[in-house]
This record gives structure tokens, sequence and C-alpha cells, in this order.
């Protein structure tokens, strides 16, 4: 029997791009941008990592540069040693989890490329304790591929860009689709949405949520501040 999954709480919402941020007193992805996105009930959009000791934290790039200030790639330290050099409290993704305590829904987008297969089944040993609404979402179809065998319950999301928006005709065993707002057209859009959920990213001016709003079921946004005038 198919499992049946809700996918509505994909559908009509703004989702705050890496929590509510300005990468000068507030980092993206950390609790604090998280849970300013959530005190306005907004959908939250995080990225996760595998570190070389095993555990898993919410940075969106491989490189420590722009937000560190710090050559190397992330994955090469514990938590420990990026604790020790970090300028801010890089979360877990535990911690994230902890502090959302299903108050919004969650989006988490898989970014590792190493240790396939480990970094998934890390991440889905972690969701199965989880109660609240979340989604997984990859660009890898790797990733796509692994929850889709080893976790049926889980919502999976396919992010798609100008590199590989053709693949998605390819292999259908995911729930919903993301994909950057300037690739699709709207006839493509339309018929998509009527077989899946389809969110687009990312809207960083109002005039952009404006136009693209009815375009998509959901739209990932920066500056949810300034150009959401409805909060």
């Amino acid at each position: 029997m198919k499992n049946i999954k809700n996918l509505n709480f994909l559908k009509g919402q703004l989702i705050a791009h890496r929590g509510i941020y300005d990468n000068k007193l507030v980092f993206e992805n950390s609790l604090r941008a998280i849970l300013k996105a959530v005190s306005l009930g907004y959908m939250v959009e995080i990225d996760i990592r595998l570190l070389k000791d095993g555990n898993i934290v919410c940075f969106h790039d491989d490189d420590m540069m722009r937000l560190l200030n710090v050559e190397g790639h992330i994955e090469n330290l514990s938590y420990e040693e990026l604790s020790y050099i970090a300028k801010y409290d890089v979360p877990k993704l535990e911690d994230v989890l902890d502090a959302i305590n299903g108050k919004v829904p969650l989006l988490i987008e898989l970014k590792s490329l190493t240790k396939r297969g480990l970094f998934e089944s890390k991440v889905a040993d972690i969701l199965d304790h989880y109660e609240g609404e979340f989604a997984i979402q990859s660009f890898n179809i790797k990733t796509i591929k692994w929850f889709s065998k080893n976790r049926e319950n889980f919502i999976i999301g396919y992010l798609i860009g100008k590199s590989n928006y053709k693949k998605e005709y390819f292999f259908k065993k995911y729930d919903f689709i993301n994909c950057a707002i300037d690739i699709l057209s709207e006839n493509k859009l339309k018929r998509l949405r009527s077989d899946k959920p389809v969110i687009g990213y990312t809207v960083s001016t109002k005039e952009m949520l404006d136009n693209k709003r009815f375009l998509y079921d959901s739209l990932i946004c920066d500056n949810l501040l300034e150009i959401d005038k409805v909060k």
C-alpha cells in the first residue's frame, strides 16, 4: 500500500531562506536566525553538512571563507574544531530540531557530497525521532533515491537549477520540486503543479514576490522583514 503523505504545509507558504539574518550580527542558518523566522510564523529552510566526526551542522557553504573568514572546507573539521574557530555558534541539526519543536515546518537541504549513504542515514536516524512537520531536499539525485528507498514515509523534494532541470524527467520518486524561479515557463509550471507541489527559489524583493507569488505553491525568500509587508 502506498504511503499517504500530507503535503499541505508546502502550499501557500513563504519560507525563510536560512532564517532571518544579516550575516553581521545574526548569521544565516544560526539558531538566532532560525528562531527569528519561527517567531514570525514562517516556515524555515536550512542547509546541513556532515563533519568528519559524524556531527551534522547547519551550514551552507563547503568553503568557510565567506562566513567564517577561514580557509578550508568545513567537512574536514570536527565539531570541536569548528566551534573553536567559528565566530558564532554553528548549530547541530539536533539543536535546530529542539529549538523549533514543531512550531513551524522545516525544509532541510542536504549539502554534503562525500560519504554518500552515511550522510543520508545519519540524517534519517535523527529525523526519525522528530515529531514536527519537515521535508528534505537535494540537488543530488542519489540522495533523493536513497530516501525514496530507505524512508518512504519522508517527504522528499528535488532541487532543480540550470544545471540539472532536464534530469527531473528521468526519476519521479519525489514528492515536490523546488526550482530556480527563472528557468521554467508559466505553462511548464502549471503542468508540474498539476502533479506535484512546486516551490520557487529565491525571492529577494517585494516586486519579485508580487510577480511570482501565484505561480508557485510556495516561495523561498530572503529579506522577509522587508518584502513581506503582511508581517
